[in-house]
């Protein structure tokens, strides 16, 4: 058992279970030893309250970083030590207190991090019965808390990837299994974080794991303060799912925990491990003496691969991806590169040889756009790495195409586009603040060969939807193409009507996905993919966020007037195009 958890502490006092270890798939920039297992760092505050932070245990050696410890209460709402609330009622409030954190976990993946991962609970009794008592009373199901606090989580952060399971004292089998489940369908990896007691582990993870498999990939075993004496080859065995030991800075040096880590290893194959605590030592050197004294230990011949996480890529344009092959422990054979499916529209070619490659996307003028997940796989004889990485394919950017723009400039009412460090006070697109980069959207677009003209930056050039009624060019078209979005949450069955000429009427009903989460409703395409948004006061939510593409169809026999929008202002429209 650890020492009691106590909030704002001194990280050393922290109780906490053991430190996740890093199952490497290695896409890292920084150098790590080639392994097939995580190699781990606990901490707690450095990881949200100071940037500098961020970018020592990015360049460190270490493949994964678990923020410790989030705090569950009994309503369902999560916070870090009392001090940093993550969701409130099902929302994501952390940009409250620390706006750049996603940032900033998205920023550890351009190193040699690969996971991340925050742990839930301590030795302080509360945060694994509110669970318990939350499961009970409400389930695991869409409607319940706990799955839409840690839905929208993840959702706000996406490079988070994983739950370390800190049960210490609660040991509720039934309703762990349901929340592990739970967690599972919504995308992350579930940790069991142990010290003793390792029958109910064992039996958690094949019940989980039973259930829905793959969602438990490795288990923390605390070899250090309530676990001292645990060994991860006695006494620990999950089957298939590897075992990952930790220890701790206060007990053992850099060169200790190397030797500790290689009798393990060689003993019974250890494949990572980590080490607890960062808070420790910030900002010391010792972070990457550590990394290196796990790397080393587990290590083999072999490379890793590092490159971008998201890739942007418009229609009728190229984007290229360049590609860090990293040699270790000796390793000096030839690495070739291959790709997954890409989507419909998008080719790619591989350049360059030795340890940089390029992958140079080009897309077609009606490439399929959106969001996919593509994977990079390095392969050398027997040995395989992989990468992956997103590319977001948008709208052409053009000013020329067919289609006949809607004049929206008398009918603007927000201003929700911004040049890059602008400062302004009107409440941005959303009422918070927030706006589209200028810089990102710019003038016009060509989606699939229409062309769709935006308003001028830093002035009105966004339609708050109230019921108006907006005029349209007279003539007879097949489609109507508007570029809309939904803000403060997906804006679900809104009900636009076209009028005609002749007094007849066609009405369509659409759901809207907010700017940030796209839910690929019917009819709804993606636009533009950004990197990021600007905020009021000059900075950027480096997020990705996103502009739809809407098509309807028309009478085309008829001669359309206006169209009028939903009673609803959390529905913008920004372009509209009408198609012959």
């Amino acid at each position: 058992m650890h020492p009691v958890k106590m909030q704002s502490l001194l990280p050393c006092y922290h109780p906490f279970a053991a430190i996740l270890i890093l199952l490497v798939s290695i896409f890292s920039c920084a150098p790590a030893s080639a392994q097939t297992g995580y190699t781990g760092i606990f901490g707690g505050g450095p990881f949200y309250k100071n940037s500098a932070n961020i970018t020592e245990i990015e360049n460190s050696g270490f493949t994964e970083a678990i923020v410790w410890s989030v705090e569950v209460n009994s309503a369902g709402d999560l916070n870090f030590n009392g001090e940093f609330p993550l969701t409130s009622g099902g929302v994501y409030v952390g940009n409250q207190t620390y706006p750049n954190f996603p940032a900033e976990m998205a920023q550890l993946k351009q190193g040699t991090v690969k996971r991340v991962t925050f742990s839930v609970g301590s030795s302080n009794v509360g945060d694994w019965q509110d669970i318990t008592a939350l499961v009970k009373a409400q389930g695991t199901g869409p409607t319940s808390i706990l799955y839409k606090d840690f839905q929208a989580m993840k959702a706000a952060i996406p490079a988070l990837d994983a739950i370390d399971f800190d049960d210490e004292n609660s040991f509720n089998s039934p309703t762990t299994v349901q929340f592990g489940v739970m967690l599972g369908k919504l995308g992350y990896h579930v940790m069991p974080d142990a010290f003793d007691d390792s029958s109910y582990w064992a039996s958690l993870v094949s019940q989980i794991n039973t259930k829905l498999p793959g969602t438990v990939d490795g288990v923390h075993l605390q070899a250090y303060a309530g676990g001292s004496g645990n060994s991860p080859c006695s006494g620990w065995n999950f089957g298939t799912v590897p075992v990952f030991p930790g220890l701790w800075d206060q007990d053992y040096t850099p060169a200790q925990v190397e030797s500790i880590m290689s009798g393990w290893h060689s003993q019974c194959d250890i494949i990572g491990g980590f080490m607890w605590l960062y808070d420790d030592f910030v900002g010391t050197g010792l972070a990457a003496q550590y990394a290196n004294a796990i790397n080393t230990a587990v290590g083999s011949a072999g490379f890793t691969l590092s490159g971008p996480t998201s890739v942007f890529l418009n229609q009728s344009s190229t984007a290229d991806a360049v590609i860090k092959i990293t040699d270790q422990n000796g390793f000096n054979g030839a690495v070739t590169l291959t790709l997954s499916t890409l989507p419909k529209g998008v080719k790619a070619s591989i350049t360059g040889t030795g340890n940089k490659q390029k992958i140079a996307f080009r897309s077609s003028p009606t490439a399929t756009t959106g969001f996919t997940s593509i994977t990079v796989t390095g392969t050398s004889g027997n040995i395989t790495q992989t990468l992956t990485l997103t590319l977001a394919v948008s709208a052409a950017v053009g000013t020329t195409g067919t289609g006949t723009p809607v004049d929206l400039s008398s009918d603007f009412t927000l201003s929700g586009i911004y040049t890059d460090g602008s400062t302004y006070t009107t409440g941005g697109l959303d009422g918070g603040g927030y706006s589209y980069s200028a810089n990102l959207l710019t003038a016009s677009r060509v989606f699939n060969g229409v062309l769709l003209d935006f308003g001028l930056a830093n002035s009105p050039d966004a339609v708050a939807s109230t019921g108006q009624s907006i005029s349209l060019p007279a003539g007879q078209f097949s489609t109507l193409m508007l570029v809309a979005t939904g803000v403060n949450g997906s804006q679900a069955s809104q009900t636009f009507t076209v009028s005609y000429t002749d007094g007849t009427s066609s009405k369509f009903t659409q759901s809207l996905s907010d700017w940030f989460t796209p839910q690929n409703f019917p009819h709804e395409s993606e636009g533009v993919a950004m990197a990021y948004r600007n905020f009021d006061n000059g900075t950027k939510d480096k997020r990705t966020f996103n502009l739809y593409a809407y098509h309807s169809a028309l009478n085309s026999a008829k001669t359309a007037e206006s169209v009028t929008l939903p009673d609803n202002p959390d529905v913008i429209v920004l372009a509209a195009t009408l198609v012959p």
